[in-house]
């Protein structure tokens, strides 16, 4: 069985978005999205920089390059392709936490692909590939975890996964046979939004009042399609990336 004991402390994760949605955010007019990407690689939730504040906003920058490459795009893509980046602070308690730098839950995790694969043969079904930054088999090993372990006790809820993500390749070494390597941080998946004690705005700083009142007038409120009323695990938000 995974271990959850002695995790209910707190630590602080940045979230890396636009302008618009980070105000939005902090002042409580949405909440953080979940990604239901099926390729996030901890699974379905909302995701954080552990400690990692320049990963969240490099991250913010990748995202508008993309919206900017763009063709078509919506009047939400076209804001998100020129306004300021943004990364968003948040107090996080990690409670019951699915902790990969736990040697027992890695060994766990290994047991439960193996029962994933079983089930699948079983169902005459080809489990999906990772391929690059496209983590879907992670993916879905996780989300098949995350059943298994709250089917395994009532009412036991997976409130985070935490990951330490190392890219693949010799070209991030920092130099030949290093073990240290470029862009290496601790990935937070959120699934209990409860988890999520107090946002504040970490970049930028020092913004005028009518920069403020621009922002959060700019954005209409989004809903999660899957969760339409806003109701339940998956809150109204205002930007659903984060890894």
């Amino acid at each position: 069985m995974a271990r959850f004991d002695d995790y209910h402390r707190t630590v602080i994760g940045y979230h890396g978005t636009g302008l618009t949605a980070a105000l939005r955010i902090v002042n409580r007019i949405e909440g953080f999205r979940w990604s239901r990407r099926d390729y996030d690689w901890l699974g379905a939730g909302i995701y954080f920089w552990e400690y990692a504040p320049r990963q969240a906003l490099a991250w913010a920058k990748l995202r508008q390059r993309e919206y900017q490459k763009k063709r078509k795009k919506t009047l939400h893509e076209e804001r998100r392709a020129t306004e300021p980046w943004a990364v968003v602070a948040c107090m996080i308690r990690r409670g019951f936490c699915l902790d990969l730098t736990e040697p027992d839950n890695v060994k766990y995790l290994a047991d439960i692909y193996e029962d994933y694969k079983e089930n699948l043969a079983l169902a005459d079904k080809t489990p999906p590939r990772n391929n690059r930054k496209y983590r879907k088999l992670d993916r879905d090993v996780f989300e098949y975890a995350y059943q298994v372990i709250e089917a395994s006790e009532r009412d036991l809820k997976v409130d985070t996964a935490r990951g330490v993500f190392v890219p693949k390749g010799g070209g991030k070494r920092i130099w030949d046979g290093s073990w240290i390597s470029r862009d290496t941080h601790i990935q937070l998946c959120v699934r209990n939004p409860a988890s999520l004690l107090g946002a504040w705005l970490h970049h930028p700083s020092g913004l005028e009042v009518k920069d403020v009142c621009e922002a959060l007038q700019a954005g209409a409120p989004l809903v999660d399609p899957e969760n339409p009323k806003g109701q339940g695990d998956a809150p109204r938000d205002a930007e659903a990336e984060a890894d």
